[in-house]
């Protein structure tokens, strides 16, 4: 069959759907006015007859039922407008995939249309379009033409493709439409790459490579890391497995609320909110480091943010201080220091807790060396905390049995006493209330817990400290560390970030949390920034949680990392089933730009393709003062914009400088500073430091002052790889004085 009559077959199909779509918008938006008209009278209804005060007990089941009900008719209301709006979604473009499957054992091939979300016909019950995550789809992404199978609900399916065609719908129109043997032809992939950025992260269902598809699908795992080098995908992918995940709703269990996103800081995680929604699921939540921090401690401390941290550490004008600033991370991030905490613990239950014996009207009704004999018994397996707070509450079961006779005494005294004949009842009260609350105290002395208290405790004796170190690899500048620890730490509120991981770490272990229980699944993104301390926590954290963790060897701007590092997390969760996966193809940078960030390498440990997408070469500008380069940079801008890249970031190497530059340039051209303590808008031209930039992509990137001064050591090389890979199309690096030694070549 020729082109021409396929394309009239295909278009009339196209309209079949459309058609379908349209009638079904129509019918369920009347359907939804009635249905929200329904809902304000039954509201009204409920108002008029019933209660508006739980005191009015005989009207409270009145209420319950007319509850129920609006209950079931707000759901009913919900389902109806999320179906409307995957509707909506679907009329510009209903589908961008066919595949012709023959099943073994069956003669009729099925023409099998991919799209966004299903669509089925009432009347016929024939699926028009398939959900891109329905299992049949997987033959879109893994399969080439030929014999394959896939795995549904009910068993493994075998059969052939014949046939896999990609559609280019615009507004309901089809435009062109190719076969291809290839699970996603380079065409395809070339225009969606080829695309200039919007403000937030766009889905990828119509590109999904296999390595990716088996990543978004994968069932087995309790724990999948993922290594992906830069412009990969990576996070595109974890997003779209939640997507995945939740699309097996029932099979699993799952809901949005039981899975959250930890993102390096909330500019990323604005960056990425646009796409669960756009896959028409619920947004999930998404938590950084800092927010679990005030969540278990209650934000009676508050910790320092992790762009914080890195800002502190950059800035830092000695080398010295900076190295001192990475080896402290290092250090507070350790299995050593983990070690530390645990055997401090173990020394705070043994040596440190003041129990004395307990008085109550004369005589002792808890002996200390009991008491001290019942907590390290091991009879009862929770924490400290716990174990503390049922030793208080045995000695109030015990007050409270003496409490009578203790009554009858004071009554007695007082009676006796002058002045106090004719209130011998209150005075009683008030004299066996402050008894009992001076014994609260007394008993509080050792059974209250203060994690804060504890781990500063831990660094007001060095020797103790080390004593508790010794076997374990302690760092030679540890008496370095352990001073600007007690001092750092004595801020309540800007306590610093490595701290905040391993006070949470300490919390966990002696006081338990039971914070995270409806958790089942955890997303960790940038995984390389983090230490064995931060996965420990998480491990701990959401003990009934599965996890996908992406990350990026080559990113880790803070401290060194390799390969190893995933393994060292596998060991870490030791969950039955993991799987380490690699994705190495590169697709967000033209092929210019990706060859010119790989020389930025400190060392090439994973073998990287590149998408041949062909574009300009990187440039290396120089000037020779600093007002020429701000006046350079702006009319670079101005270029940019003519040419239609709606995104350029002016990538300065901290927040500083990102300042800096910022109230020098808002004068001559429209621009924003996004930082973590501000504006947090991506579009249009910002000005951002790198370590807010990581994870993030724009059409042009432009490094502001790329010279010796700024970038001189391999984390700074380092720094230079990440700015350099934000960018899609353009990428121009700025400098005065002399341009830094990793340029030169």
């Amino acid at each position: 069959m020729e082109y021409s009559e396929k394309y009239i077959e295909e278009n009339n199909y196209l309209n079949e759907v459309i058609h379908l779509l349209s009638y079904y918008l129509s019918i369920d938006t009347e359907k939804l006015a009635e249905q929200k008209s329904d809902l304000i009278e039954a509201r009204k209804e409920m108002w008029e007859n019933t209660t508006h005060t739980s005191a009015d007990f005989d009207k409270l089941t009145d209420l319950n039922q007319y509850l129920s009900a609006l209950q079931l008719q707000t759901l009913s209301y919900t389902e109806l407008e999320k179906r409307i709006t995957k509707h909506e979604k679907m009329l510009s473009n209903p589908y961008f995939a066919r595949i012709d499957f023959t099943e073994e054992g069956y003669d009729d091939t099925e023409k099998i249309y991919i799209g966004l979300f299903n669509l089925m016909d009432d009347e016929t019950h024939d699926i028009k379009v398939f959900d891109w995550r329905a299992p049949i789809s997987s033959l879109y992404y893994r399969s080439e033409i030929g014999p394959v199978e896939y795995k549904a609900p009910s068993g493994k399916i075998r059969g052939i493709v014949s046939l896999k065609r990609q559609y280019k719908i615009t507004k309901g129109v089809l435009e062109y439409f190719f076969d291809s043997n290839v699970n996603i032809v380079d065409e395809m992939l070339m225009e969606a790459l080829s695309k200039n950025m919007t403000s937030k992260m766009k889905t990828i269902v119509e590109t999904i490579q296999k390595q990716q598809d088996l990543i978004i699908r994968d069932l087995k795992n309790d724990l999948l890391v993922v290594q992906g080098v830069a412009g990969s995908g990576k996070t595109s992918v974890a997003l779209h497995r939640i997507a995945f995940l939740l699309y097996q709703g029932l099979n699993m269990k799952l809901s949005s609320n039981n899975v959250i996103i930890i993102s390096p800081n909330t500019l990323f995680s604005k960056y990425i909110s646009n796409v669960l929604p756009e896959l028409g699921e619920e947004n999930i939540r998404e938590f950084t480091f800092e927010n679990i921090f005030n969540k278990l401690f209650e934000n009676n401390l508050s910790v320092k943010t992790k762009s914080e941290n890195f800002e502190n550490i950059i800035c830092s004008e000695a080398e010295k201080k900076r190295n001192f600033l990475r080896s402290y991370d290092e250090f507070k991030g350790s299995y050593d220091f983990m070690k530390i905490i645990d055997r401090f613990i173990y020394y705070f239950e043994h040596k440190l807790i003041p129990f004395e014996d307990v008085y109550f009207n004369g005589e002792i009704i808890e002996n200390k060396q009991l008491i001290k004999a019942f907590l390290l018994s091991g009879k009862l397996n929770m924490s400290t905390s716990k174990k503390l707070k049922i030793i208080e509450n045995r000695i109030m079961d015990k007050v409270r049995d003496h409490k009578n006779n203790r009554r009858e005494k004071i009554e007695k005294a007082v009676s006796k006493s002058n002045g106090h004949e004719f209130e011998i009842k209150s005075f009683t009260r008030v004299m066996a209330a402050k008894e009992t609350n001076s014994l609260i105290e007394r008993i509080h002395k050792f059974t209250e817990f203060n994690s804060y208290e504890l781990y500063k405790k831990l660094f007001s004796n060095k020797d103790l400290f080390k004593a508790l170190g010794k076997g374990l690899n302690l760092p030679e500048n540890i008496d370095e560390i352990i001073d600007y620890t007690y001092k750092e730490i004595s801020d309540l509120y800007n306590i610093p970030y490595s701290d905040g991981i391993a006070l949470m770490y300490l919390k966990i272990k002696a006081e338990g949390v039971d914070k995270f229980s409806d958790i089942k699944q955890v997303i960790v993104d940038e995984a390389q920034d983090y230490h064995p301390m931060h996965y420990c926590v998480l491990k701990m954290l959401f003990r009934e949680a599965r996890f996908t963790i992406v990350g990026d060897v080559n990113q880790s701007i803070e401290k060194k990392s390799d390969l190893s590092f995933y393994d060292e997390i596998i060991s870490i969760f030791n969950f039955e089933k993991s799987s380490k996966i690699y994705l190495n193809k590169s697709y967000r940078n033209s092929y210019e730009i990706s060859k010119f960030s790989e020389k930025l390498l400190e060392e090439k440990s994973i073998d990287t393709e590149y998408f041949k997408r062909n574009e300009e070469k990187p440039e290396i500008i120089y000037e020779k003062t600093s007002e020429n380069l701000d006046n350079r940079i702006v009319d670079d801008i101005s270029k940019y914009k003519t040419q239609g890249y709606n995104s350029v970031a002016v990538i300065c190497k901290n927040r500083k400088d990102a300042s800096d530059l910022f109230f020098r340039l808002k004068s001559k051209i429209d621009v924003k500073l996004v930082d973590y303590v501000g504006e947090q808008n991506l579009t249009g031209v910002i000005i951002v430091p790198i370590y807010l930039a990581k994870g993030l992509e724009f059409d042009a990137v432009m490094i502001y002052e790329a010279n010796d001064k700024n970038y001189n050591n391999i984390f700074d090389k380092k720094l230079l790889y990440v700015a350099s890979t934000r960018a899609l199309h353009r990428l121009s690096l700025y400098y005065t004085g002399k341009v830094s030694k990793y340029l030169k070549q």
